[in-house]
């Protein structure tokens, strides 16, 4: 397996493996087309990252955008006013999936060092996400927690105005997102 930069030529796959990993068109190929692009920073290097096996199989995703690239998360509940940080001087964190069948293999970790690598080199001052606080055994909070991240916030029903079918709870989707920072 390898990790490689989130290139627009990988767009429909990584397209193929959102709806079958987060769900039917939680992202659409029009608004996976503006993440690729708000990953590119202004001197060209690409923040997010794609996990790929055996016969060019996408198995694993890490969106994030550069800071001034990117406004809000997914949803649009941010709270800059509770970060030791500007929203100028922060990168974001959007999703971070790695398929089953590569689950605890230290492939999320990698994807999101990746990216941390490139902000350090851009002297971004912090990270923001907004993490799945029902994922299965609260891992997606847990393995934040890990890497340093924090939760500032908690939003009910941070997805509930997204088009798609949840692959928890079906549609709407009435999960909660924890905002989450990591300072660097």
């Amino acid at each position: 397996m390898q990790i490689v930069p989130f290139t627009a030529d990988l767009i429909e796959s990584v397209k193929k493996f959102t709806d079958e990993n987060i769900g039917i068109n939680y992202y659409s190929i029009a608004e996976m087309t503006a993440n690729q692009k708000k990953s590119i920073t202004i001197n060209n290097k690409i923040t997010s990252f794609v996990l790929i096996g055996e016969k060019n199989k996408i198995l694993g995703l890490r969106l994030a955008y550069p800071p001034g690239n990117w406004a809000h998360g997914k949803g649009s509940k941010l709270h800059p006013e509770l970060w030791p940080f500007k929203l100028s001087e922060a990168a974001y964190f959007q999703s971070l999936f790695v398929s089953v069948e590569a689950q605890g293999q230290g492939f999320g970790p990698l994807l999101s060092e990746k990216s941390i690598e490139i902000f350090k080199q851009l002297n971004t001052k912090g990270i923001v996400t907004h993490c799945w606080k029902e994922s299965p055994n609260n891992s997606s909070m847990k393995y934040l927690e890990k890497i340093n991240f924090k939760t500032v916030i908690e939003h009910p029903d941070y997805w509930i105005d997204v088009d798609y079918t949840c692959t928890r709870d079906g549609f709407p989707c009435r999960c909660t997102a924890l905002e989450m920072i990591k300072i660097l």
